[in-house]
Order: C-alpha cells, then sequence, then structure tokens
C-alpha cells in the first residue's frame, strides 16, 4: 500500500509536470503566433505611412453630391507627417495645419483642418479609402446625406 501510494503520488507530480511543461509550450505558440501577426502588421502600417509621410499630395477630385468642387484646391500640396499634423500648403499664404490619422483595419483616414481656410475645412471628416494605389488615394464620405468624394495624388 504504501508503494502505491508512493507511485501514485509520484506519477500525479509527473503528470502535472507534463501538463504544465504542456500548457507553457502552448502558450509560447500561441504568443509567437500573435507577435508574428503584430510585427507583420506593423512593418504594413510602417510602410503606408512612410508612403503617406515621404511625399506630397494634391486633390485630383473633389465633389459634394456629385458636384465637382476640385477648383477650389487648386495650387494645393498636402504635406503629411508622421505626428498625425498635415499642412495644406498654398503658394504665397501661411501654410495650413490640420490633424491625419489613418486607421488600417477599418480602411479610413480622419482628417481636420479646424482653424484652416474654408476650403480646407471642407476635408474635416472620416473618409472610408475605396481604392488606393502606391501613387493614388480614392475616398468617399457621406455626411447629414451628403456624399462628398475625394481623390489625392501623389505629386
Amino acid at each position: 500500500m504504501i508503494c502505491s501510494n508512493f507511485l501514485f503520488k509520484e506519477n500525479t507530480h509527473e503528470m502535472r509536470n507534463k501538463t504544465s511543461i504542456h500548457l507553457a509550450v502552448m502558450a509560447l505558440l500561441i504568443l509567437g503566433q500573435y507577435s508574428c501577426k503584430k510585427a507583420i502588421q506593423s512593418v504594413q502600417e510602417d510602410f503606408v505611412v512612410n508612403l503617406i509621410t515621404n511625399n506630397l499630395w494634391t486633390v485630383t477630385l473633389y465633389s459634394e453630391n456629385g458636384t465637382n468642387q476640385t477648383g477650389l484646391f487648386a495650387g494645393y500640396d498636402f504635406k503629411f507627417n508622421k505626428d498625425l499634423t498635415v499642412y495644406g500648403q498654398l503658394v504665397g499664404q501661411a501654410d495650413a495645419a490640420g490633424t491625419w490619422r489613418g486607421d488600417a483595419s477599418a480602411m479610413t483616414i480622419t482628417s481636420a483642418f479646424p482653424n484652416g481656410p474654408a476650403p480646407l475645412q471642407k476635408l474635416t471628416g472620416i473618409w472610408n479609402i475605396t481604392r488606393t494605389t502606391l501613387s493614388s488615394v480614392k475616398s468617399t464620405r457621406t455626411e447629414n446625406g451628403v456624399t462628398y468624394l475625394l481623390d489625392l495624388q501623389k505629386k
């Protein structure tokens, strides 16, 4: 009896150790997979941020409910920065400061020019990205029943 109790206790202890080791290995595999996905996502986001921030952009289409108003942005260049600021630049005028934030998972860009000149205030809102290439972004937003289209082209 003493011998069987000893063996049972020994086997139980050994089983707990093996179970603990298995659980630890599984946790490492799951965390490793999560970390790998996060690393890939981080590289992708860095690539997009660098693409956006290392270039000037121009408005090639701006419309409100089908009315083309692209001319309002004639001569403007937009410089997006990694600190999430954006500047609307027009020769002969002070740069207009704004903010931007991209959300890769939602495929949106939020921009705001709260103190900018009238045309730039029209860019304030959450834009849904409908198409993107290495040199262009097409987006749309609907607010109060009005549909806005915005296309940006890398300069």
